[in-house]
């Protein structure tokens, strides 16, 4: 997917930077000389044009990719199992504003910091993560 947008964003800039070029190439033979200029407005086409495809390709996919995690740093519960950025897997004990109280085995407990979690597990992927552990 990265990949595809990559390269339909290098296509689109790269036609939106050469079209006024070839807009103009494709008037002068028959382009009269004591023609007007054409409007102002259309030489911020391709400015127009740019923006907008770097907010649909890079800024609201990344404005959603940030809401989602507060999403989920937000929804974080008791007893849920979470990741951390250490590649801990822990359960949450206790849940406060910007801490997390999480244990790590029967006898461990440590406080963590929410923004210190990359994901929460289902049971189910807890279960498949831990299946071959002995």
């Amino acid at each position: 997917m990265k990949r595809l947008t990559k390269v339909l964003f290098s296509m689109a800039s790269v036609s939106i930077l050469y079209l006024p070029h070839a807009l103009a190439m494709a008037s002068r033979p028959n382009a009269d000389p004591n023609a007007p200029p054409p409007p102002a407005w259309v030489s911020f086409v391709p400015m127009i044009a740019m923006v907008a495809i770097f907010y649909f390709l890079l800024i609201r996919p990344q404005s959603k990719q940030r809401s989602e995690r507060q999403r989920l740093i937000g929804d974080i519960k008791k007893g849920d199992r979470v990741i951390t950025q250490g590649g801990i897997i822990a359960t949450v004990v206790n849940v406060l504003p910007q801490i997390l109280e999480v244990k790590l085995n029967d006898d461990v407990k440590v406080k963590i910091q929410r923004s210190s979690v990359t994901d929460v597990l289902t049971e189910e992927t807890y279960t498949s993560m831990t299946s071959g552990v002995q």
